[in-house]
């Protein structure tokens, strides 16, 4: 089998013995949606996939790569051209589906890599399906609460709160290094017009204390949320390699978990 880590080029005989290898089924789920006039609808499952990709391809024989969850729920997104909305309750079952699949061939450590900010609840709820009603555990990780919080004081040049929310300096840098032939630079523009508060605003460093999402078009002209004019290929080279690093720990910390025995009280 030697380095095989791409589930959909398994055999069965060889996801067999995936399974008595304990790995880990690493599953990227992004979305399909506007990112601004200057990057490009698949910006949520790339950042996702790309990511999982390479963590899963240092440690291939302690994981396996599922093939990504392009659509999820952003009905939010609708009022620009391109995006392609699912209901919440269909990704939560879609993916819980998957989940428990995996779990009934043997896998027992699953984890879903993020790439989409509205996709948390409903991932979260997946996760806890999966873990509840198969043997298997499953957790979920959005790959941006991976960085460490003193490469991005470091690196953030963009205003807070809001110069990393949507197609942001953030997500800009990380396309420029992973995929800068889709990245149409001399389009981007800041676009930092939603309401500040103190419990309301957006910003992927530090999210509000409250949980609120409108429709987007509503405080987006573009389609942008951030600042991507401060976007470099050099802060995304240093924002992918250090969430890499991070979620290869991830990953073997989450294969030697010990799944501890239920115990019923009643």
């Amino acid at each position: 089998m030697a380095d095989t880590y791409r589930y959909e080029e398994f055999t069965w005989p060889e996801i067999r013995q995936a399974v008595a290898e304990n790995r880990v089924a690493v599953l990227p789920v992004g979305t399909v949606e506007q990112h601004g006039p200057h990057l490009p609808l698949v910006t949520d499952v790339l950042t996702a996939t790309e990511m999982s990709r390479r963590a899963v391809e240092r440690m291939p024989r302690q994981a396996v790569l599922m093939p990504s969850v392009y659509y999820s729920f952003n009905e939010h997104h609708l009022d620009f051209p391109g995006t392609i909305a699912v209901e919440g309750p269909t990704i939560v079952n879609y993916v819980t589906d998957i989940g428990t699949s995996l779990a009934h061939h043997g896998f027992r450590k699953i984890l879903l890599v993020n790439g989409h900010g509205s996709n948390v609840p409903f991932l979260d709820v997946a996760a806890r399906n999966i873990t509840n009603h198969s043997q298997a555990i499953c957790a979920m990780v959005s790959w941006w609460s991976l960085i460490p919080r003193d490469l991005l004081k470091q690196l953030r040049e963009s205003e807070f709160p809001g110069g990393m929310a949507h197609g942001c300096e953030l997500e800009t840098s990380v396309l420029l290094y992973l995929r800068g032939d889709l990245v149409q630079f001399e389009k981007a523009e800041k676009d930092i017009h939603f309401q500040k508060t103190e419990f309301f605003y957006w910003d992927l460093e530090a999210p509000s204390p409250v949980v609120f999402q409108e429709w987007f078009s509503r405080y987006s002209r573009t389609g942008t949320v951030g600042d991507p004019t401060k976007a470099t290929r050099e802060k995304g080279e240093k924002f992918v390699e250090a969430v890499v690093d991070r979620l290869v720990v991830l990953l073997g910390e989450f294969r030697d978990r010990k799944i501890e025995p239920r115990v019923d009280h009643h």
